[in-house]
């Protein structure tokens, strides 16, 4: 089973250090699983993330895509398809207008149902609760079937608009006078003054605090959900037989880097996501300190089943054998976002413009937010993550795509088509 939270910051919940208890239910769940404590999406937007996620491929084989066509390409095998080969039931509920069968005013096409014997849409942007009531409706419909199950659950929560239900109970959300779309949780004026050339915001400190506020209540709410979610599965007697998996497409920014939304770079506010594992025989409470990706999610779930990856190409590999205090060789995650490119190795993480080769050197652990270049200072550091990352390019990207487009701002005519979507305000 993957649960995938949109828009869901690592660094926002209590398990990953968040001074906030927002995730009680998470940080519970993680207790008694693998947390993977350094993990990236593989892009800052659901499109390509998802594709990405389902597939194990880097986003450049979905970011240059012909029109508006967002879905999954029928020649790349999703893990619905490669599980539903082997005879496993394979069901996916979603709430996001990207992550669609049928088309939607975010997605023209639809297309991400490629494998999924069971594709339930009712839940567009309707939050988790729904999404639970249509697992468990469809869970009980399957009680009768011998087959595995392979479950996809995509929660909208805590996308924006952050507005928990109301049977929410607020924690976190202070009494509020100020701008009415900011009272609620709507960050997209701000995301359009910013996109005016010197643009200067007219806010205080206490409007970013009060959409952070909100956001925080939305992983509330997600998290009570979460806990009723593995509730169901244990009442119907499942909890010891299916592996789990809680991940996110990517983060959002509350104008750390002069940005808020997500779909914007490769700061780790938009890509350093959560990921933890429950797998049955596994014994819980271990944290992976080394790199990993959502991208390798996929290979790591086919070798727990005992499947054979290797004949399908991914660009992602099984995290099995950083599971259990093993020693490995230093792994190297990838990024990427319109012209932006970024690998994350032992600590570092280097960015790279295409345009203009521009590359910048980050020390992730004394400097988590990015905000101090170390490429002058720590040349030899930084000139073997460029040619790691060099090489991964010549390897995944055709030149045109290593051409990271004309604007110096780093726009490419993938985004203006995604604006055209309406998928970018």
């Amino acid at each position: 089973m993957i649960v995938l939270a949109d828009t869901l910051r690592a660094d926002h919940l209590g398990v990953y250090g968040y001074p906030r208890d927002t995730s009680p239910s998470i940080d519970r769940f993680a207790r008694e699983s693998v947390l993977f404590e350094n993990t990236r999406a593989q892009a800052p937007c659901t499109f390509p993330s998802v594709n990405s996620l389902l597939t194990s491929r880097d986003p450049i084989a979905f970011q240059n895509q012909i029109e508006l066509m967002i879905g999954i390409p029928a020649a790349i095998p999703t893990i619905a398809e490669i599980l539903g080969a082997r005879g496993y039931r394979t069901v996916a509920v979603s709430a996001s207008v990207v992550v669609r069968k049928t088309r939607s005013s975010n997605n023209f096409f639809g297309g991400f149902d490629r494998g999924f014997e069971t594709f339930d849409e009712r839940c567009e942007q309707r939050s988790a609760a729904c999404v639970n009531e249509r697992t468990f409706a469809l869970l009980d419909q399957a009680a009768s079937d011998d087959r595995p199950v392979f479950l996809y659950l995509h929660y909208i929560d805590p996308h924006d608009p952050y507005q928990p239900p109301t049977e929410h109970t607020r924690r976190f959300a202070k009494p509020y006078r100020g701008f009415r779309f900011i009272a609620n949780g709507n960050p997209n004026p701000i995301a359009r003054q910013l996109e005016q050339p010197g643009a200067s915001l007219n806010l205080r400190d206490r409007d970013i605090e009060h959409l952070v506020d909100l956001y925080d209540e939305e992983i509330a709410y997600l998290d009570g959900q979460f806990a009723a979610l593995l509730r169901g599965l244990d009442e119907r007697g499942l909890s010891g037989q299916t592996v789990v998996v809680l991940l996110s497409d990517h983060g959002e920014d509350f104008l750390e880097h002069r940005s808020v939304k997500h779909c914007q770079g490769v700061r780790d506010t938009q890509i350093r996501t959560p990921l933890i594992m429950r797998i049955p025989g596994v014994e819980g409470g271990e944290v992976v300190r080394a790199a990993a990706g959502n991208v390798d999610v996929v290979p790591t779930l086919l070798d727990y089943l005992g499947i054979d990856a290797s004949q399908y190409g991914f660009d992602g590999a099984s995290l099995r054998r950083l599971i259990g205090g093993a020693r490995a060789p230093e792994r190297s995650v990838f990024s990427s976002w319109q012209a932006w490119r970024s690998v994350v190795r032992g600590g570092y993480k280097l960015t790279m413009h295409l345009p203009s080769r521009k590359a910048r050197l980050y020390d992730l652990v004394l400097d988590p937010r990015e905000t101090t270049d170390l490429d002058a200072k720590l040349g030899d550091v930084a000139s073997g993550l460029r040619q790691i990352l060099e090489a991964r390019l010549e390897r995944v990207e055709p030149p045109s795509a290593r051409s990271g487009g004309n604007a110096e701002d780093g726009r490419d005519d993938a985004a203006e088509r995604l604006r055209a979507l309406g998928y970018l305000e």
